[in-house]
């Protein structure tokens, strides 16, 4: 994160899917609770009493176990749950209603599928000026198990995001906010507002419970590019990101940014804005390593880009050719981690994502990395 040099490239993985994590674990796939609210809505679908500090604490220890066994550096902490689902049903496979919200379990991933199909922005509007900031408690407890069990031992973050994460993560608002960057300026600014004041809040909070950095999860774009031009990032996206930055740096904690597809437009911009590290370098949405170090590799410690295509389907000597390429392109130096790109969460090859790690533990010390 300092931009130096350690003794060997450091590992992460964002997240660790059950069918992974399940092998490294040694149970099956659907005993595993991190990573995978299936196995709580099931418990809950039984009548079972769910106990949340249990849950909580069970979750921790699985995300510990993970990344000791697997020798991953960073542990990027899970929320934890505030309570628990009481009314859970489930409508087809893996389809739930839970609390009367309707999800889908899909690519490791729980969509919403009752999301409105069309917002009114004069109510959108006035959502953001009469809501209040309310973070619940509960949600720090997976992150205060892990950091009695691995602060200064493991580098720990927390996700908070209000910039663009939770618009990205509601499709229907996300057609409508990129419409009304256009129409309705002063609706997306409010939006921006309220999401930014609730995840500073967020941040403040898990920095003081012992994370070393927050993770901000927005993805800024797809495969064909940014959803939004640098001119509309640098007028609604840029000055709530600055406003997290500072927040989360004035509490002494680093700021990660990650972000799926194709943000090299950005990138200016995210630089300027005093983000520390970027994850992601979405190889699948033709990013280059190589480039984003020769631009910003002084200014930016840069995290992942191994394919996960070749994680999945690659044979061992293609895992290490990959390995050894981005270790070439980002690790000359320092200030690069080594992670796939931008994550897993849709492997199931465990085999390959071990070996990912242990071939770049033997050979990514920086002895053997020096021209």
């Amino acid at each position: 994160m300092e931009l130096s040099i350690p003794d060997r490239v450091p590992i992460y993985e964002m997240h660790v899917p059950p069918a992974i994590a399940s092998v490294i674990l040694g149970k099956k796939p659907s005993e595993v609770l991190l990573h995978n609210p299936e196995a709580v809505f099931e418990m809950a679908a039984s009548g079972r009493r769910i106990d949340v500090d249990s849950l909580n604490r069970r979750i921790a220890d699985e995300l510990v176990e993970v990344c000791e066994r697997a020798r991953i550096d960073w542990v990027r902490v899970v929320w934890g749950y505030a309570r628990p689902p009481r009314r859970v049903r489930r409508l087809g496979d893996h389809v739930w209603e839970v609390d009367g919200a309707v999800y889908a379990w899909s690519g490791e991933t729980l969509w919403r599928l009752d999301e409105p199909s069309s917002y009114d922005p004069d109510d959108v509007l006035r959502m953001c000026r009469e809501s209040s900031v309310e973070v619940e408690d509960d949600v720090f407890d997976v992150l205060r198990h892990v950091v009695r069990r691995v602060k200064g031992l493991k580098f720990i973050s927390f996700d908070a995001d209000g910039t663009w994460g939770p618009i990205v993560s509601s499709p229907n608002l996300l057609r409508h906010v990129l419409r009304w960057m256009y129409t309705r300026p002063d609706v997306v600014e409010a939006l921006i507002r309220r999401y930014t004041r609730w995840a500073v809040e967020v941040g403040r909070r898990a920095i003081d419970e012992g994370a070393d950095a927050v993770q901000m999860c927005v993805d800024y774009g797809n495969k064909n590019g940014p959803w939004m031009s640098p001119a509309m990032f640098k007028r609604f996206i840029k000055p709530a990101l600055r406003e997290h930055v500072n927040a989360f740096k004035r509490r002494g904690a680093f700021v990660v940014l990650h972000s799926d597809g194709n943000i090299e437009p950005l990138l200016p911009d995210i630089v300027d804005a005093g983000v520390d590290a970027y994850q992601g370098i979405d190889v699948m949405a033709g990013m280059s390593l190589a480039r984003v170090k020769e631009l910003y590799g002084d200014e930016l410690c840069l995290v992942g880009n191994v394919d996960p295509r070749v994680i999945e389907f690659g044979t061992r000597e293609d895992v290490e050719r990959e390995v050894d390429r981005c270790l070439a392109e980002g690790a000359q130096g320092g200030g690069y981690v080594l992670s796939t790109s931008a994550n897993i969460s849709a492997n199931t090859n465990a085999q390959n994502f071990l070996h990912m790690i242990e071939y770049a533990v033997r050979r990514g010390t920086y002895n053997r990395l020096t021209p």
